[in-house]
């Protein structure tokens, strides 16, 4: 039912302390000798694909590095039959969903669970930590005597009201809760048990490097077809209706009314095994696209060096949108932004909370208003360059991984006490 995650990468303390302030560096030095001798153990539903996976591959280094014993595991994918069709309707439906759960799938997403559980009680840890609802059942029903702690990594601002009394109570048990954003929290949720755990993104990470523009449209051009001279816009976001790569397309079509040489690329490679309703998003976005030589749409990885080409994709762009209704975060705007690109990002809160509308991005809530800010961008080369270098100065400043891991420490420390 579980898997482990190997992680051989190493880094050294020195690598990532430096991007921290004097006081900064004290407090995370305290905090982890008092964890010493300590285990920590991170499950999440997969170890591939999306923002949960990517934060996990840098913290277990990062805790590593400073003393403290960490692992993950993820869920087999072969784990059993529409369990994860049906914990992408739970997904969906904890992000507002009117989604209809059958009781049979309930049955099932407890049966699974029970276990999931049953694997989960035999891992060594003090800590256990659940990532997302797809284990959240599983982490409610194990290791009764120890400390677990609950992430939830999505919009939960507005949840369908059946899914979420049915598994309240489960939520309810665990010793701490974690949200990415105070819009999130639910009001029926015990207060003293809640905390609020800003996302970040890793500047030691690969992902994370800034590349020449001409270098990044060449390689776009060799491995992706997209011309090299021509106005491009991207979205790097997985084909999901909540990410609305529709609305975006919409906006294109506008934008080319000014720019008709303009392309645009939605990269979403299909990575995540769990979330089997990318495909069917992926087809109607295909259907709507056609067969326009303007709009390049990369779904399936196979061929391509998944990571390497969101980075060029990322550096190479003209404009970067994120039109997302529901977003628990979206680290693909950190890293857009922390890349010196200003971000067209919609009405999802968590992408509210990192642009500052006209200060290091902008914020658009339709089709019409994006496409009006992609033309802006495009005719202004020097508007473009000064939101670039506010976005990054945010992310310094906001929204770095060492900051994260101090956070994670505390949390730790908080429990065992």
């Amino acid at each position: 039912m579980l898997n482990k995650v190997i992680i051989s990468k190493q880094i050294r303390r020195a690598d990532f302390l430096r991007f921290m302030s004097a006081r900064q560096k004290r407090e995370l030095l305290k905090q982890a000798s008092y964890l010493m001798g300590k285990r920590v153990a991170h499950i999440s539903a997969v170890a591939d694909g999306g923002g949960v996976a990517e934060i996990l591959t840098s913290l277990i280094p990062y805790l590593r590095s400073l003393g403290v014993e960490s692992d993950w595991y993820f869920i087999n994918p072969d784990v059993g039959k529409n369990f994860f069709e049906i914990t992408n309707k739970i997904h969906n439906a904890l992000q507002g969903a009117l989604v209809k759960i059958s009781g049979q799938e309930w049955v099932e997403y407890e049966r699974v669970s029970k276990f999931i559980a049953a694997e989960l009680d035999k891992i060594d840890c003090d800590i256990l930590a659940i990532n997302d609802p797809q284990l959240l059942l599983a982490g409610h029903y194990a290791h009764l005597n120890k400390h677990k702690i609950y992430f939830s990594h999505i919009d939960t601002s507005s949840v369908f009201k059946p899914a979420w009394k049915k598994l309240l109570p489960a939520i309810k048990f665990y010793h701490r809760i974690i949200f990415s954003n105070r819009d999130f929290v639910n009001g029926s949720l015990p207060r003293s048990k809640v905390k609020i755990f800003t996302p970040a993104i890793d500047p030691l990470a690969s992902k994370q490097k800034i590349v020449p523009k001409k270098e990044a449209r060449l390689y776009l051009k060799k491995y992706g077809g997209i011309p090299v001279r021509c106005p491009l816009i991207a979205q790097v976001s997985r084909f999901d209706i909540w990410k609305n790569p529709m609305g975006v397309i919409q906006s294109f079509r506008i934008v080319q009314n000014t720019y008709p040489g303009a392309h645009l690329a939605l990269v979403g490679f299909n990575t995540a095994k769990d979330n089997p309703a990318a495909s069917v998003v992926y087809k109607d976005i295909a259907a709507v696209a056609g067969k326009s030589r303007d709009i390049f749409l990369f779904f399936d990885p196979k061929g391509k060096d998944v990571m390497e080409f969101t980075v060029m994709a990322q550096n190479g762009a003209d404009v970067i949108v994120q039109n997302s209704i529901k977003e628990g975060f979206g680290l693909v705007v950190t890293e857009a932004m922390w890349k010196r690109q200003p971000v067209l990002g919609g009405p999802a809160s968590g992408i509210r909370k990192q642009i500052r509308n006209g200060k290091n991005g902008f914020l658009v809530k339709s089709p019409e208003e994006m496409a009006q800010r992609i033309i802006f961008l495009l005719s202004r080369p020097t508007e473009r360059k000064r939101l670039g270098n506010s976005a990054r100065k945010t992310v310094l400043e906001n929204f770095l991984f060492p900051r994260l891991v101090l956070d994670h420490l505390k949390l730790y420390r908080s429990c065992l006490k």
